[in-house]
């Protein structure tokens, strides 16, 4: 052990090469998937020490052979390991690159199924709870972990831990509206950075695009609501609408993702919340200066809100649809309804004029294929 310990020192020194490095680290990784935590801790030290000094490329090494020790080792060691990743991820000024590779290893010890991670998962999770509450320099990568760890945590299995999770993340932590606030601060602060020219290009730090922070919300969002077989609320739905619609400082790339989010979360909203965000958000766009993305999320609203209406109208008459219809799962309504009972509404008695302006206007344009045949 002394000797391939005592090899980590200098590793890009007396002319070795990366082949005689690899063969050197793999060595190291098969013994120390037997180290007690004792030993473990002890290489840890001496990784620690080449990690301080040693070149971008034999770091990299360095962090492959730490995720192969922890994808081999027991439980307890392995919890050892993911500490540390976790700790080299935290570091000030760290290369994107070295980041997400270190990201990358930490995961890839969950992957391995053990059931008995679960706990160990949960609490990373609620790490990077923390971090997105902090709202610092790790918020990006925190959301895109959570987001990763929640892809890949199973749902098949017999204690449904996956939903679990997500219930704890969004009722205990109130994880949405922290998504939520936060993507409102991010917004605001690269407003006042670009002094309103805000471009796909543009930094939020010097490792993410403010487009892959936004993006990253919204994915993040959408997959809680999605996998935790969840419906947003529609306090919380028009908040984003505001955020990534209305809002005076709101970019137009804020306008292209907020339809796109709106667009393939229609059915994250419950029926009454689609009624209520068509009538007081949707339908007070203006139709004329959409753009293609906004018109189709005009319209697949309205199709949503016309269908509920005709709904709710021929309940009595038509049981039997009614009932087929409401028995539909959220992820299982296709596109056909779109275009259902798409005949001629007529003006709501006491709504709104701009609401009766909408069902007058898409009388005519719903079966537009774009925004041009406008014009």
């Amino acid at each position: 052990m002394s000797l391939l310990l005592n090899g980590l020192n200098g590793l890009s020194k007396h002319g070795r090469s990366l082949a005689t490095v690899d063969h050197l680290l793999s060595l190291i990784a098969s013994a120390a998937t037997k180290f007690n935590l004792e030993q473990l801790n002890y290489l840890i030290g001496f990784i620690d020490n080449s990690w301080k000094t040693e070149t971008i490329p034999i770091k990299e090494k360095l962090i492959e052979l730490l995720g192969a020790i922890g994808r081999g080792c027991q439980e307890d060691s392995a919890a050892r390991v993911l500490e540390v990743l976790w700790d080299m991820a935290h570091e000030d000024q760290l290369h994107r690159s070295m980041l997400d590779h270190l990201l990358y290893c930490h995961l890839r010890v969950f992957s391995e199924g053990r059931s008995s991670y679960d706990a160990l998962k949960r609490n990373y999770c609620l790490k990077c709870m923390t971090d997105l509450q902090r709202n610092q320099g790790w918020l990006v990568s925190a959301i895109k972990y959570l987001y990763e760890l929640l892809l890949h945590n199973p749902t098949n299995t017999s204690k449904i831990s996956e939903p679990d999770l997500i219930s704890l993340l969004v009722h205990k932590h109130d994880i949405i509206s922290a998504l939520i606030q936060s993507l409102s601060t991010c917004q605001l602060d690269v407003w006042n950075k670009t002094n309103g020219h805000v471009t796909i290009e543009k930094s939020m730090d010097d490792r993410f695009t403010y487009e892959e922070s936004a993006k990253s919300h919204l994915d993040l969002l959408s997959l809680l609501l999605k996998k935790g077989y969840l419906y947003l609320i529609l306090k919380r739905g028009e908040e984003l609408w505001d955020i990534l619609i209305t809002n005076e400082k709101a970019s137009s790339l804020d306008h292209e993702l907020g339809v796109n989010w709106f667009m393939t979360c229609v059915d994250d909203f419950s029926r009454d919340s689609k009624l209520a965000l068509f009538e007081k958000r949707v339908s007070k766009l203006d139709l004329i200066n959409l753009s293609p993305k906004g018109f189709e999320c005009y319209k697949l609203y309205f199709a949503r809100y016309n269908l509920e209406r005709f709904r709710r109208t021929n309940s009595s008459s038509n049981d039997s649809n009614v009932s087929t219809l409401s028995n539909t799962s959220s992820s299982n309504i296709n596109s056909s309804c779109v275009n259902e009972h798409s005949e001629p509404i007529a003006p709501i008695e006491g709504a709104s004029p701009r609401i009766n302006y909408a069902c007058m206007t898409l009388n005519d344009i719903s079966t537009l294929e774009s925004i041009d045949d406008l014009t």
